[in-house]
């Protein structure tokens, strides 16, 4: 910790600097948002404290991301608006073979990349190859089941599967794999390294520019042919902090702002000419235990590596964990009720008949002694009465305290948030659990790495369910300490992985379904996760800039990027407004930094009066 001193001489720093010097505190902070290039071109600006993770689609796998990929590329089937059904985007036309193996797709031979060359049957052929070939993080989980896939004529690819499935046949947009160049591609020798800035894609708009921790520039792909958007440029603004991202839309110098904290989207809907929505899309947050990273055998690829605690190997343990955890508390206290208390890994949002939802006994209820007996039963007991219950004899290590890493986001508030109310009912089970702070990069570093205990992060699966059931499976686990798998509790149960199978083969969609709802009980039951909650997509956005918000899925979802790129085509300059907003300055006026200052100066005073925890940025790095 640092010492009261040293941090009440940065407080006087602060308001010093807030009164005498805002103009240099505006230059300094200014770099941060891209000078435009053109004072005529219509811009509008996206705020939000994520970073992509990559703007390569064989690399990324946050769902920052894809805002960039929905509106660069095409994928084979798309989402619709209203209710996210399967709509054409490349595909327009799937002939399915009887037996469900074969699938002939016929494609919009109308498009042209934004470097002019045509959009071909051998652009789909490739792409679909190169994930597959290469392992690409997100887009090989789709084509698991995909045996061969060929041009088998000007504008039509022949795709056979592995064994019967309904995954390829159009019904849903299942496919998750944007359509890529094969002429920018194919001489890559690395292609999962690839910047892929500036892009060359298919869509209304490029990424063109792209600085770390401040901002990314889209421009107008000059080949597009489609529905014209209103916009020349999209930027979107990295903030470090949401306050920062709340003032700077205050000011009107940005259009559009992602939340997280509902404390700071109350504050925007009380302001002149902001509009807020609280949207529902498929979503969740958990807290994940390493159920045993560097104890499982070796399979397949997976190499047993990390330090994960034994005690998380145990379900008993990890039952308990979701038994001390009270759900519709911590749903009201940190989102102040705009979600919904979670229980299964699919969403409330999702395909119809798909979601499993606990009842009766089958519930983990909140219920602090039961979980307390549960250990007692098990053998976890505390016998040096300190709090703090230790493995049982006969164990993995015998004695060892129930001290578990617990890491947060620095960039996602709500999971600090939480952290108070986590520690406090896991400290009534008996468990000590130390929170770590740390960017989603570090996090993702240690969850491949397996040097975690706990950690929250969320998931935006898509509505089909199979590709969140998909995320479990013993061969998705991160396999060596560096590779990225999306298995990042390392659950591995072998009836789990038949039972995916099975589904993935079932075409009765009321029998796949029934086999979708026995995997979520088996993974509730088995809790590697302890779903927290459904999150709600906050929003809030300057309605006298821009206007014509359309929300996916209706009638309350993204007013952006959503599942598909059809609502930016929608977003139009306010009557009145100018074209030209946050691009027009490098760092905004002077008098909206003073106003973050004082806010930063309060934030500062608060948390040494509110919390003892709290140490220094450098302390967590």
């Amino acid at each position: 910790m640092r010492s009261r001193k040293l941090i009440l001489m940065a407080i006087v720093g602060a308001m010093v600097l807030a009164v005498t010097a805002p103009i240099a505190f505006a230059q300094d902070e200014g770099d941060t948002t891209p000078a435009a290039d053109d004072g005529e071109k219509v811009v509008f600006t996206i705020g939000d404290t994520s970073e992509p993770s990559s703007l390569n689609p064989m690399a990324g796998y946050l769902a920052t991301d894809f805002i960039f990929w929905n509106w660069a590329y095409h994928l084979p089937i798309t989402f619709a608006m209203d209710d996210l059904s399967a709509v054409p985007d490349m595909v327009t036309d799937v002939q399915t073979s009887e037996d469900g193996m074969t699938f002939v797709y016929t494609l919009d031979d109308t498009l042209t990349w934004s470097d002019g060359q045509p959009v071909t049957a051998e652009d789909f052929e490739f792409t679909m190859n190169l994930y597959k070939d290469n392992h690409a993080y997100l887009p090989q989980n789709y084509l698991t089941l995909l045996e061969s896939i060929e041009v088998t004529g000007p504008n039509e690819v022949t795709l056979v599967s592995t064994e019967p499935t309904s995954l390829y046949s159009g019904d849903i947009p299942y496919m998750y794999t944007y359509i890529l160049p094969q002429h920018i591609w194919e001489g890559l020798e690395k292609p999962k390294q690839f910047k892929n800035i500036p892009m060359v894609g298919s869509g209304p708009f490029i990424v063109t520019e792209y600085e770390t921790g401040q901002f990314v520039r889209m421009e107008r792909n000059p080949e597009w042919e489609g529905t014209e958007p209103a916009m020349d440029e999209i930027i979107y603004q990295i903030f470090k902090s949401e306050d920062a991202e709340a003032e700077a839309l205050k000011a009107g110098e940005i259009d559009f702002a992602y939340i997280d904290s509902a404390n700071i989207y109350n504050d925007l809907a009380t302001q002149p000419n902001i509009e807020t929505m609280a949207g529902t899309i498929p979503s969740f947050d958990e807290i994940a235990m390493n159920t045993g990273s560097s104890f499982q055998d070796p399979e397949g690829a997976f190499e047993p590596h990390g330090d994960g605690h034994p005690a998380l190997t145990d379900p008993v343990v990890r039952q308990a964990i979701r038994k001390a955890i009270n759900s519709e508390e911590i749903t009201e206290k940190v989102l102040l009720g705009y979600g919904l208390p979670g229980t299964s890994i699919i969403p409330p949002v999702s395909v119809a008949g798909a979601r499993w939802e606990p009842t009766g006994e089958e519930v983990l209820t909140w219920d602090i002694p039961a979980a307390n007996q549960m250990l007692e039963d098990a053998g976890y007991v505390d016998t040096d009465d300190d709090g703090v219950r230790e493995m049982p004899e006969g164990s993995l290590e015998p004695g060892r305290p129930l001290e578990f890493r617990y890491y947060t986001q620095t960039n996602d508030q709500n999971t600090i948030n939480a952290a108070p109310f986590i520690q406090e009912w896991l400290s009534q089970i008996g468990i000590d659990a130390k929170e770590t702070p740390m960017t989603s990069g570090r996090l993702g570093d240690e969850i491949n790495a397996g040097t975690f205990d706990l950690f929250h992060w969320g998931w935006i699966p898509d509505p089909d369910p199979d590709s969140a059931l998909s995320w479990f499976q013993c061969e998705q686990r991160p396999p060596d300490g560096a590779a990225y798998g999306n298995n990042d509790s390392y659950y591995c149960n072998p009836e789990y992985d038949e039972m995916y199978l099975d589904q993935r083969q079932e075409l009765d969609t009321t029998k796949r379904f029934d086999i979708v709802q026995q995997m979520q009980q088996r993974y509730y039951e088995d809790s590697p996760y302890a779903v927290l909650w459904y999150a709600p997509y906050l929003q809030a956005y300057r309605s006298d800039l821009f206007n014509g918000y359309q929300p996916q899925p209706a009638p309350q979802g993204d007013l952006l990027a959503g599942y598909t790129r059809q609502g930016i085509f929608n977003i139009e300059p306010a009557s009145g407004s100018s074209t030209q907003n946050a691009a027009d300055s490098k760092g905004g006026s002077p008098l909206v930094w003073i106003l973050l200052a004082v806010v930063v100066v309060i934030a500062v005073i608060g948390g040494i009066m509110l919390s003892r925890r709290r140490s220094s940025d450098e302390d967590r790095a």
